[in-house]
């Protein structure tokens, strides 16, 4: 997400964290700002704003703060009650967790609905009925989701194949026939690893579906249709450091 971005600043000269920090810090008060008033007040020069949005895969400032401001409406407005990435308290009883947990799935799977609307929902559905075969890439947890996923295909006569192993995606893009989907679960949808065998599938003509976060990230910009899922996890926060 954005936000994240900017958080992280990652590969940023000191005048681009300034200019992150601002953002940062204005949120929503930045819809009554230019990017000249806001380099007047930062004393730079307009023209870095603009190349600091570009930086970020934007056109430019109007671009980016308008996708910036939609993420900000998504993240303001869900899970006002527990924080998805440190929902429970060092005091907390076994009784509070169990029922923080439930919650947590609760507020996910709302989430995750406004998420998506009905043209998303029957796009993906027409896209499954028309493919012979449907491939599915995904790691980690993910994975018991696919298998799920094939379980209840195969009851409808469906033929889902399940590949772990992404670095394979390019080959399968190459030679599977164009009768067939892909659809790939990610988390983060950066997929710089799998980047070729997504262009391969454009290249072809073979429609993909992505699953994954709210937001603008490199599988969504290639995919050809999209179901997001709730966002408000970030994936860094689940490392545990051991001192």
């Amino acid at each position: 997400m954005i936000e994240d971005i900017l958080k992280e600043k990652m590969n940023m000269t000191s005048g681009e964290e300034r200019i992150a920090d601002y953002f940062l810090d204005k949120k929503t008060l930045l819809q009554k700002q230019s990017s000249r008033s806001i380099a007047s007040q930062l004393f730079i020069n307009p023209s870095m704003i603009t190349r600091f949005c570009q930086k970020l895969g934007f056109h430019g400032y109007t671009d980016f703060l308008e996708e910036y401001l939609k993420e900000i409406e998504y993240t303001e407005s869900h899970f006002q009650d527990l924080d998805p990435n440190h929902p429970f308290d060092d005091q907390d009883k076994n009784t509070v967790i169990a029922n923080k947990i439930g919650q947590l799935y609760h507020e996910i799977v709302d989430d995750t609905l406004k998420l998506m609307g009905h043209d998303d929902l029957q796009n993906a559905i027409n896209c499954i009925n028309r493919s012979d075969i449907i491939y599915v890439y995904s790691a980690g947890v993910q994975g018991d989701v696919a298998q799920t996923f094939k379980d209840k295909m195969l009851k409808i006569g469906k033929n889902v194949v399940l590949e772990t192993k992404m670095n394979e995606l390019y080959y399968r893009a190459s030679y599977c026939s164009l009768n067939c989907s892909f659809i790939i679960l990610s988390y983060s949808g950066e997929i710089e690893a799998e980047l070729r065998g997504v262009k391969k599938l454009k290249e072809r003509h073979i429609p993909l579906l992505a699953i994954t976060s709210y937001g603008d990230n490199t599988l969504s910009q290639y995919a050809d249709y999209v179901l997001n899922v709730s966002t408000r996890e970030r994936l860094k926060d689940n490392l545990v450091i051991l001192r």
